[in-house]
């Protein structure tokens, strides 16, 4: 963002001297503040860009990674914040602009926290988006899936005990589903709720209620997850783009930062001095130097 922002000053340079004033004015405070800058430029680094960020969530594009994105760069907004909010007496109303204009967005990074899984997968397609805990339904669908074998074994104990048959089995395969099979010789045990699916040489086998219904919902939990976590990620990612003004007026305060502290550790690295504007219409350079040339020039050693 800040390089952007950079790009467009130079660009379309300010032609206002109470404009100038305030940004070399912003510039020279920080330029004093070396910690205050150093804390901000390291909290920068933490944000990604939000512009386009928020442009990929106003347009349907973002990826559940990118709100993850997001979400990491709006937990570094407080912090940067809090450097901007005491500026000395007779300081930078730039800077005292920008820290006002810097929306902390707690909202939205708490809907992201709740809703987002830490690590979700690249697309929206994929299951893994949403946090467990966040969907009273999908974290049953999901409960299903990750734990099919400690439920049918549950349900083989109890139908064990139900029936008197200590050899019962539930089994499933890709023709017949899921079935109790029950030897011959303990047919005459079968309860009365229990439907016939199959019969073989030595034992025949079986469905009731209860494993219909849970068959119904394991074969489904898969399909049912996806399209659960994919409207649930659509509906927050338009939560998120609903709030797009307050996005773009903070990415807008954060870009000038970048640049503003930027500008600052050059003046205080290179020894840069502040230029004073008349009214006269001259130009007095003393002891001048070119910036880029003097650079190449250290690089070149």
């Amino acid at each position: 963002m800040g390089a952007r922002l950079m790009r467009s000053w130079l660009l379309r340079p300010l032609i206002d001297r109470e404009a100038i004033e305030a940004r070399l004015g912003a510039v020279a405070q920080l330029v004093q503040q070396t910690v205050v800058r150093g804390e901000i430029r390291k909290e920068l680094k933490g944000i990604l860009d939000l512009e386009r960020l928020t442009s990929r969530i106003t347009l349907g594009l973002a990826t559940p990674r990118e709100l993850v994105a997001l979400r990491k760069s709006l937990a570094q907004l407080p912090t940067l914040k809090n450097f901007l909010t005491a500026p000395p007496k007779g300081g930078s109303e730039l800077l005292r602009l920008l820290h006002h204009e810097i929306d902390e967005l707690a909202d939205i990074r708490e809907r992201l926290e709740v809703a987002i899984a830490e690590e979700p997968p690249a697309l929206a397609t994929d299951p893994g988006i949403i946090r467990n805990g966040f969907h009273a339904d999908l974290d049953e669908l999901r409960s299903l899936s990750q734990h099919s074998k400690q439920i049918i074994a549950a349900m083989e104990e109890r139908e064990r005990k139900r029936t008197g048959i200590n050899s019962l089995k539930i089994r499933f395969n890709s023709v017949f589903g899921y079935y109790i099979e029950i030897s011959k010789p303990n047919l005459h045990l079968a309860p009365a709720d229990y439907e016939r699916k199959q019969t073989l040489v030595n034992a025949e086998r079986f469905t009731a209620p209860e494993l219909k219904e849970y068959e119904r919902k394991i074969l489904a939990a898969d399909e049912r997850i996806c399209e659960i976590e994919k409207q649930l990620f659509i509906d927050i990612r338009n939560a998120v783009a609903s709030q797009a003004i307050r996005l773009r007026r903070t990415a807008a305060a954060v870009a000038q930062m970048d640049v503003l502290t930027t500008f600052a550790k050059l003046a205080a690295d290179r020894g840069y001095v502040r230029p004073e504007f008349t009214t006269t219409g001259e130009l007095l350079i003393i002891g001048g130097r070119h910036p880029v040339i003097e650079e190449l020039l250290r690089q070149r050693g």
